[in-house]
């Protein structure tokens, strides 16, 4: 199996790209779309990966992050959840938001994604609840940030039912030092200050 890839960025597809190792052997990678939107041709890359076997394909799918991987795997285990649908997750959603939002119970996020219904979300949430706890974003492991992670979701949950944009919110709200005893109404008073300060 592959786990591993290194090489420069050949071709560019909606959903995949083509990149050229330094032994000649060109791959097809399927990747999150902010990946793929972020490297230009010639871009020397390097990729975690994840082989998907098939009766009738062999898929590459890669990941520029562990944690982005270790979340593919996740997803994939989870009933009527296969490799183009978790990778649509990874493209529409952070990491480290998937992560606060199965153990905060938000299930509303995912079905936001394409092609993902809201039993499917549900159970995304109760089959990954406890394994996510485990999984480290930026060196930090997540078992302790439950609390955190629900006052964030509820801040998200408030400024968009003020009218501010989802993905304007979620822009905002990663601008702000989180500690676990922040509340939810804290969080949007400095969102709404850093809102205003933009403004200016």
């Amino acid at each position: 199996m592959i786990g591993y890839i290194k090489g420069k960025l050949k071709y560019k597809e909606a959903k995949c790209a083509t990149f050229m190792t330094a032994g000649g052997v060109g791959y097809r990678i399927f990747l999150p779309q902010n990946t793929l939107d972020s490297i230009v041709m010639e871009d020397e890359c390097e990729f975690f990966i994840e082989t998907i076997v098939r009766e009738d394909a062999l898929s590459l799918f890669g990941f520029k992050e562990k944690v982005e991987l270790d979340l593919f795997r996740l997803l994939i285990d989870v009933n009527k959840v296969g490799p183009k649908l978790a990778l649509a997750v990874l493209s529409a959603i952070p990491a480290s938001e998937i992560v606060t939002s199965i153990l905060s119970g938000n299930s509303k996020i995912f079905e936001a994604v394409s092609g993902l219904g809201k039993k499917t979300a549900e159970k995304i949430i109760i089959d990954l609840k406890d394994k996510v706890t485990a999984i480290e974003i930026k060196g930090e492991t997540q078992k302790a940030k439950g609390k955190e992670s629900l006052a964030l979701v509820e801040a998200e949950e408030g400024l968009v039912a003020l009218g501010f944009n989802q993905f304007a919110v979620r822009s905002v709200l990663a601008k702000i030092t989180l500690s676990d005893t922040m509340s939810a109404e804290a969080i949007v008073r400095e969102a709404l200050r850093i809102i205003n300060e933009n403004k200016r």
